[in-house]
């Protein structure tokens, strides 16, 4: 997509900021939609407010001055020259912005930006008291300008205080895929899951983020026709729960399950997931991917949408912890 200027994304709405505390510019394609969708307003260093790709980590007593941190890229129109990871913060999961000192996006640009590599799909992990950013690079597909999709390498950055981040340290390279990549550390190992080019969810393993074990097919039950491109995976208590979307290959529409495990492997299916009951609302929207945590012993999400005209937006939802419901309608 060409690039466009990003001032001719903005308007000002004086009584709308001061109400609600936005920046002096808001986005007018945003401004027209955010009551009708409940979109949650997240500033983008390209002034947008068009993102897709988040994964948020929610800290009960804060880190480092803050409830929730959220990684996400800019993507406004679907261009990915913006596509760049970056971090956003906040205390009540409404009002958000970069963190004091920090400037976006934290991944930098990618080398051939302007010949068509370009970033994506990053993922916020904690290692202990330590932060890790993950995030994907497809470079430049040679003697064209656009991406090569059969090289994937994923990078990761580090912090101690959500300001300062490391340099850039390759961790691995694939040609099968590793869309939206999961990472989850726990006693010692990294533990992933990713979508590959065949539609199938795949688990590995590392202890050191660089050996990795032979991937996995885990067992993701979804209605015909749909197969696993992007998700996020948490864990909570003894459970591990999948936000699947859900990919229909013949028209590239997108939907949104929520599954759980007990061993990260072996997926059944709770229920799709819709942020109202209103289906008539969300009918022609495509779910993209989206992220889950669990807050106050309910489940919280934050759910990547796609508008018409290719506007990507995110709302918001929490309901109580669900129950296997055995014979659900799909």
């Amino acid at each position: 997509m060409q690039h466009v200027p990003a001032k001719l994304f903005t308007q000002t709405f004086p009584s709308f900021t001061k109400k609600v505390g936005y920046p002096k510019k808001v986005p007018l394609a945003f401004y027209e939609l955010q009551k009708k969708y409940n979109l949650v307003a997240v500033p983008t260093y390209d002034g947008s407010f068009q993102l897709t790709h988040p994964k948020v980590l929610y800290f009960a007593k804060g880190w480092n001055g803050y409830k929730y941190w959220m990684s996400m890229t800019p993507y406004p129109y679907g261009n990915d020259d913006y596509e760049n990871p970056s971090i956003v913060v906040s205390n009540d999961g409404k009002n958000w912005s970069a963190p004091e000192g920090l400037k976006n996006p934290v991944s930098g640009l990618p080398p051939d930006v302007k010949t068509g590599g370009h970033y994506s799909d990053p993922q916020l992990v904690m290692r202990g008291k330590t932060m890790e950013l993950w995030y994907r690079y497809n470079p430049q597909k040679h003697g064209s300008r656009y991406p090569d999709n059969g090289i994937n390498i994923y990078y990761r950055k580090q912090t101690q205080d959500g300001i300062h981040w490391s340099a850039a340290q390759k961790l691995l390279q694939s040609r099968d895929g590793y869309l939206s990549l999961c990472v989850l550390y726990e006693n010692g190992m990294y533990r992933t899951w990713y979508a590959s080019y065949g539609g199938d969810l795949c688990y590995t393993e590392s202890r050191d983020a660089l050996t990795w074990s032979t991937p996995i097919c885990c067992k993701v039950p979804l209605p015909a026709g749909l197969q696993c491109y992007h998700q996020d995976v948490i864990k909570n208590g003894s459970d591990y729960y999948l936000l699947q979307t859900a990919e229909r290959a013949s028209n590239y529409s997108f939907r949104l399950f929520l599954l759980k495990s007990q061993d990260g492997i072996h997926f059944t299916m709770l229920q799709p997931i819709i942020p109202t009951k209103d289906t008539a609302l969300w009918k022609n929207i495509s779910f993209y991917r989206s992220t889950v945590f669990v807050k106050d012993n309910k489940m919280d999400f934050y759910i990547s949408i796609i508008i018409r005209k290719r506007k990507w937006y995110m709302t918001q939802m929490e309901m109580p912890m669900p129950k296997v419901l055995p014979g659900v309608q799909l």
